[in-house]
């Protein structure tokens, strides 16, 4: 990963490199067939502290049939750090001046997972015309974390998983469809690039502050909606009944928790059932054009567990494109 811009043309070929974009560089993952003008390019958008790392399996398939770009945000993976706090906003410009330093231009395709879709949103609503369709992987609506609990962070739940390694109890150690080379490459970063904890911490500080911003935009009660006719494709995984389930029972064979603090848990996770799926329905409200695909083997990581999954929720939004309706 040591070029830079002047060196690749990043609408040809497969290339991976970094890009100025003035205050620091980042790092991207450009593959699939070269671009033709007019033709959606796929911009990958991570969850929280999430990275290039993550995507290998889901990225193969994608760029099989289309053109690809994935990249870190600054301070994570292989990006620089940046002089900017790490909300929605600040990282749909960060995007916007990698792709212009880059010479990629729209119409774009946003694939946005858990709280990549924060990201994507605010990315849409900055360039709404160049918007040609829009995918959610197990995506973070706008007023998630206002109803419902987030798990790691409840003192019942801390004491319920205490010792557990995530990775091996939500399954995604065994089930991951990464090389076992690419799987330790996104273990390794997380263990020993200093600057990537820094600044996950960061992005963790000012999340909810990003949800809240999203949130003001009103971006699901529009009429029309937002994107009219283009198309919006849901991919929803089973976060409660499989990775916080297993999460819950793995540690209750430990024997960690009081009964009182796992009846909290197991009431979290019924809360969860019975909201979690209203939330991933809004983000169907952006357009008419409109398709649900469950990952019914997957909890939150479907480009992990289910890439093929992924991949077809971006298949089938290239296929109902409408590219005259906006441009």
């Amino acid at each position: 990963m040591s070029r830079s811009s002047p060196d690749i043309n990043w609408n040809k070929g497969a290339h991976q490199g970094t890009v100025s974009i003035g205050t620091h560089k980042l790092a991207l993952d450009v593959s699939g067939p070269d671009r033709i003008v007019g033709q959606p390019v796929i911009l990958i958008m991570h969850g929280l502290t999430g990275t290039m790392t993550q995507w290998p399996a889901a990225r193969r398939l994608i760029s099989s049939f289309a053109r690809v770009v994935d990249y870190d945000r600054s301070g994570l993976g292989l990006s620089e750090e940046g002089p900017d706090h790490p909300t929605g906003l600040s990282a749909a410009r960060e995007l916007s001046a990698l792709l212009k330093a880059a010479n990629i231009e729209p119409p774009f395709i946003t694939l946005a997972h858990s709280w990549g879709t924060i990201l994507s949103l605010e990315f849409m609503n900055m360039r709404p015309q160049e918007i040609s369709g829009m995918v959610f992987s197990d995506g973070t609506a706008p007023g998630f974390w206002s109803v419902l609990p987030m798990f790691p962070t409840l003192p019942e739940a801390k004491a319920v998983i205490e010792g557990l390694d995530y990775w091996d109890a939500v399954g995604i150690t065994t089930e991951t469809k990464l090389t076992p080379d690419e799987w330790e490459a996104f273990l390794k970063e997380g263990r020993e690039n200093e600057m990537h904890k820094r600044q996950a911490a960061k992005e963790f500080e000012f999340m909810d502050k990003t949800f809240v911003e999203v949130e003001k935009k009103d971006l699901f009660k529009q009429t029309p909606p937002k994107l009219g006719n283009r198309p919006v494709c849901v991919i929803k995984g089973n976060h409660a009944t499989r990775d916080i389930q297993r999460l819950y029972e793995k540690g209750v064979e430990r024997g960690n928790g009081t009964e009182e603090e796992r009846k909290k848990v197991r009431d979290m996770i019924g809360l969860w059932v019975d909201k979690e799926k209203g939330f991933h329905e809004l983000f169907l409200k952006l357009s008419t054009k409109n398709h649900w695909i469950d990952a019914t083997e997957s909890g939150h990581w479907p480009h992990q567990t289910e890439p093929e999954l992924v991949a077809e929720g971006v298949r089938w939004v290239l296929k109902n494109l409408d590219l005259k309706s906006h441009f």
